[in-house]
């Protein structure tokens, strides 16, 4: 009797740690491009507590503003896959036709998906209740990374081979205005206050900074070799940029428009993702099948996180 009460007692404490373990926020969603699944990381403790399997090769990630659904882009399964963030499980694999699906975004009230489309050069609205498209927006060649200002008013689009950003205007689903960037532009980050766009562009190894009243050139900035992705940190005060070929993240002063440090991160980074702190910024290393964790005060390395073959993470990836 006393063994079959200690037993339950332990059971209900397992269930209650589960459950509040599912609970915790935020988490880290890591795509495993060649594993074909989702590493989950819990940030408190910085260590991988689940894996949930896919297929399509996930690359792209998205998350809804209450951090209830994982949105991933799986281009070899033609779309895209939606995650259930509290039971850790597929809920449905939704094809859009094309395997060019990899940047993917959400607006700000949860109401719409973005999904770019690299093939097709279009970026198709998703309605989130349904799960259907809404409208299909053309836009620059090759698109890739997508960021929506904090007003929900506006989605940028990096667009690759045109060498250019598109502005869409959420309320009609057009574009807007384009502007010309450095050369193949992937991966773009904007401000808490809706004032400035930072650009990666791959392939003139620099970071182009916009105003985005006007789409305005403020500066480019020199960075490392091949710059992929890009994270604001300390209240915008730091712009952190992954530069794929050097293995290595750039440091900019978003006040002097300057690198100011470099941080030595695993091989091949790709994604990049600031945890809400503000202080803590999470790297995606593709070909180490890693994540770096940075502390942006002290622009070090404090943790280095195991997770599956292939890590990409190109998005926002970590719950808000």
């Amino acid at each position: 009797m006393i063994y079959y009460h200690l037993k339950a007692a332990a059971g209900l404490l397992a269930a209650a740690f589960f459950s509040s373990s599912l609970s915790a926020e935020p988490f880290a969603y890591i795509s495993n491009q060649l594993d074909d699944s989702v590493s989950i990381i819990d940030t408190a403790q910085n260590t991988v507590i689940d894996t949930v399997n896919m297929t399509g090769k996930p690359a792209g990630v998205a998350l809804s503003p209450d951090g209830k659904i994982v949105y991933v882009s799986t281009p070899e399964a033609n779309g895209f896959a939606v995650i259930d963030a509290t039971q850790h499980k597929v809920l449905k694999q939704v094809a859009l036709g094309s395997s060019g699906a990899l940047g993917i975004a959400t607006d700000k009230i949860g109401r719409y998906l973005f999904v770019a489309d690299w093939y097709k050069n279009t970026v198709a609205v998703i309605n989130t209740e349904n799960l259907k498209v809404k409208a299909t927006i053309p836009v620059g060649k090759s698109p890739s990374g997508l960021v929506v200002s904090p007003d929900n008013r506006w989605l940028y689009v990096a667009n690759r081979l045109s060498n250019s950003v598109s502005q869409i205007d959420l309320e009609t689903l057009t574009e807007r205005a384009v502007t010309k960037v450095g050369e193949h532009p992937f991966g773009l980050s904007i401000d808490s206050k809706g004032e400035r766009l930072y650009v990666a562009n791959v392939e003139s190894d620099d970071v182009t900074v916009l105003a985005t009243e006007h789409l305005k050139k403020i500066a480019t900035v020199k960075v490392k070799t091949l710059p992929y992705a890009t994270a604001l940190a300390l209240n915008d005060s730091r712009l952190f940029v992954t530069n794929q070929e050097d293995d290595s993240v750039s440091v900019i002063d978003t006040v002097t428009l300057k690198e100011l440090a470099v941080i030595e991160v695993g091989d091949k980074p790709e994604g990049i993702s600031t945890h809400p702190d503000g202080r803590h910024v999470y790297v995606a290393n593709w070909f180490d099948n890693s994540v770096s964790v940075i502390d942006a005060t002290t622009l070090t390395v404090v943790n280095t996180i195991a997770t599956g073959n292939g890590s990409r993470a190109f998005g926002q990836f970590i719950s808000q």
